[in-house]
């Protein structure tokens, strides 16, 4: 099996995604890798230069040479939402088709649809050429199974959850041994939910006085980080606030395992199964997230965490408060995160539904 993505660093979802999926794959199947990784920081994602553009040709010319010359029986492509990265993806997907190469295509996201559609007829065109090939398409949730539709029937696409390894035994979680402790836990950006969260901190301080807001990950722009800097300043919340910046095992799971409460508000248009909520439940933490991708069906509203509307800063702060305050609830809400993980959400889990799709395909078994 051809398998394409980008490696850490830097940690993304795409990344992480990758490095997950050669890790259960490999440990049954003969993989050839394709890495396709920028390792500069995330500031270069999406952007156009000329190392983005001497790289994606690079990758292609490596890719017909993986593929004329080691003949994979498979080809396993995660594909973008984006104009401009759609077109790197072609040049893996339509070369695949000519070669006559299953195709596996794995969507990250759930924005693909409202991109096929609101992109030019060209743009369309390529997309229904690039996939009519694949054999079968990868979705992380049930309310995303309709991103292909027009595209595929839905008997080629297959939903399979994101999963993630267990770093936390059950007597080793999240406990009440310091500060009540807010963590957020991505790429520090808008479209996350970061500033929402940073405004609803003086709400939240005003009724929690000792508690603090732990934020990690790198910033994508600087001039939202200037920006952040300037609201917390003018807050006067610079005791309350502490940013890590990118953080990597074993430290991400020490700050895991000292907060109380995950928030992350987001309204990423492209947001899909973020890895970062599944390693919140696997320590056991209530969850503060909104009903964006697949979010509402990781986060059961009132039983793991609760699930706010986007840019509700009054709604942020009733229920960051309520959990930082109670800690029954908070503690109710982390053993339920923990065994929604347990039950659903592991790598172990996510080996079994991948080894199973490719048992599926033309009968070939991976196992």
């Amino acid at each position: 099996m051809l398998v394409i993505g980008p490696t850490p660093p830097p940690f993304n979802g795409m990344s992480v995604a990758t490095d997950l999926a050669l890790q259960v794959l490999g440990k049954t199947v003969s993989v050839i890798h394709l890495d396709t990784a920028d390792r500069r920081n995330l500031s270069n994602v999406g952007k156009v230069d000329f190392v983005n553009v001497f790289l994606a040709v690079k990758h292609a010319v490596k890719y017909l040479y993986l593929v004329l010359t080691k003949s994979p029986d498979f080809v396993y492509i995660p594909i973008a939402q984006e104009q401009l990265a759609f077109l790197r993806d072609a040049m893996f997907l339509v070369p695949a088709r000519f070669l006559h190469k299953k195709v596996v295509i794995h969507l990250h996201g759930g924005y693909f649809d409202k991109f096929y559609r609101s992109s030019p007829r060209v743009m369309r065109w390529l997309v229904n050429y690039a996939l009519g090939h694949s054999v079968r398409a990868v979705v992380l949730g049930d309310s995303l199974r309709n991103m292909f539709r027009g595209l595929l029937p839905q008997d080629r696409v297959r939903v399979i959850p994101n999963g993630i390894p267990d770093a936390f035994e059950s007597n080793d979680i999240s406990g009440d041994c310091s500060r009540p402790t807010i963590l957020f836990l991505s790429t520090l950006m808008q479209e996350k939910g970061v500033f929402e969260l940073i405004k609803a901190l003086p709400g939240i301080a005003k009724d929690v006085p000792d508690m603090r807001a732990v934020f990690a990950g790198e910033w994508l722009r600087p001039q939202e980080q200037a920006a952040a800097n300037n609201i917390i300043r003018e807050f006067k919340m610079e005791p309350f606030v502490e940013f890590l910046g990118p953080v990597a095992p074993p430290f991400k799971h020490q700050i895991l395992r000292a907060a109380h409460v995950f928030v992350m508000p987001t309204h990423y248009r492209n947001e899909g199964h973020p890895y970062v909520i599944l390693e919140a439940m696997s320590a056991g933490l209530p969850i503060v997230s909104t009903a964006v991708g697949c979010i509402p069906e990781t986060v059961l509203d009132g039983v793991n965490g609760f699930i706010i509307d986007p840019n509700n800063i009054d709604e942020l702060i009733h229920r960051v408060v309520s959990l930082l305050s109670d800690k029954s609830l908070r503690n109710r809400m982390g053993r339920a995160s923990r065994e929604r993980f347990l039950g659903n959400y592991t790598l172990t889990r996510f080996a079994h539904d991948m080894h199973e799709l490719f048992r599926e395909i033309n009968g070939v078994s991976p196992a």
